[in-house]
């Protein structure tokens, strides 16, 4: 158990954590969309979607876009989009 909690908190370290919270806005995004709307895609394109207008702010705003911010964001979706089509089975 001490062996899996240490690869853990490695890959915490190494992924950073700026993009740990564009993964957890994502599942936020996410979540809120499998809630408000009854289709299967709408957690992936909620995700996907907030994380380009994320960067698109960030472009207005400090003239920097960085691809893999989106990427974590679209990740979190992809999380909620996967379990809410598990739980269909």
């Amino acid at each position: 158990m001490r062996k899996l909690w240490n690869k853990f908190v490695t890959l915490l370290y190494k992924v950073g954590q700026d993009k740990w919270f564009h993964f957890i806005a994502g599942v936020l995004a996410a979540a809120a969309a499998a809630f408000a709307f009854n289709v299967w895609y709408a957690p992936l394109v909620a995700a996907a979607g907030f994380g380009l207008l994320k960067e698109g702010f960030d472009l207005c705003t400090t003239k920097v876009v960085e691809w893999k911010d989106w990427v974590a964001t679209t990740a979190g979706g992809v999380v909620i989009t996967a379990l809410w089509l598990l739980t269909l089975l």
